[in-house]
């Protein structure tokens, strides 16, 4: 009876997904919602018009395309201004509305999207109220879900290594390892990459451990303060995104 709840509830899930037409989007309502959020695997969940378009939306796209084999859960709740005015009762339940007012298309244009991160086995789901940019979720969804993304200007198997860096109690031998790595990296690019990677792991050695959230959080300090050049930016977003994989190791990897 479970293999075949288990199959229904799938077939369910694919065509939602298919009549939405957003890859790896999957679409809720309140009889769906309860039974896949806060169960194996966390999930990310917009509340949005029923069909939403525009930067934001676009943003969400490519965050679900970039989400492919992550144990996460990518989904929308399509919130309907008419006639059966479907999933108002998901957004009262979340205080995205009021009792006994209905949201207008007004309302949807002005007030939303939202977004609401529900961890895996029913930890306490809390609203998203970072930057609607795909590099923006992403790193929340990295940093505070613990969701692997390869992130621009990463490379996968040093990810590993800073991970294996945080835990290990001989921090010296993955140094060793991750040195080794770097000089057998062929391209210039990667080249670059996997130095700052050994960069990083020599100055905590040599300071304290405390220097990976340190440095994150100075660059990050620098970008919000929008005071620095377009490409000094672009330099600067590149190391936030590798020292991610120390202040947040994965344990997907």
């Amino acid at each position: 009876m479970l293999a075949a709840f288990s199959a229904a509830l799938l077939v369910s899930l694919l065509a939602a997904t298919a009549r939405g037409a957003d890859y790896n989007i999957i679409n809720l309502d309140n009889a769906t919602l309860p039974l896949l959020v806060g169960q194996d695997l966390p999930a990310f969940v917009r509340f949005d018009k029923d069909y939403p378009h525009g930067d934001k939306a676009d943003a969400f796209k490519e965050l679900a395309a970039s989400a492919v084999g992550a144990q996460v859960l990518i989904a929308t709740v399509g919130i309907s201004t008419y006639g059966d005015k479907m999933n108002q009762d998901i957004a009262l339940k979340f205080g995205y509305k009021k009792e006994g007012k209905d949201l207008e298309h007004t309302d949807l244009d002005k007030e939303f999207p939202k977004f609401r991160f529900f961890p895996a086995k029913g930890g306490k789901d809390f609203e998203y109220k970072g930057a609607v940019k795909t590099d923006a979720m992403m790193m929340f969804l990295k940093t505070k879900a613990k969701v692997y993304f390869g992130l621009k200007g990463t490379l996968k198997d040093f990810d590993k290594l800073a991970a294996e860096f945080v835990k290990a109690t001989d921090k010296g031998e993955v140094v060793t390892r991750t040195k080794a790595a770097a000089d057998a990296l062929t391209s210039s690019a990667d080249k670059e990459v996997g130095a700052y990677y050994l960069k990083a792991m020599e100055k905590s050695v040599d300071s304290a451990s405390s220097w990976f959230s340190t440095e994150f959080e100075r660059l990050k300090k620098m970008i919000d303060g929008g005071k620095v050049t377009p490409q000094k930016k672009e330099t600067m977003q590149l190391k936030i995104n590798r020292l991610s994989s120390f202040v947040s190791p994965n344990d997907e990897l």
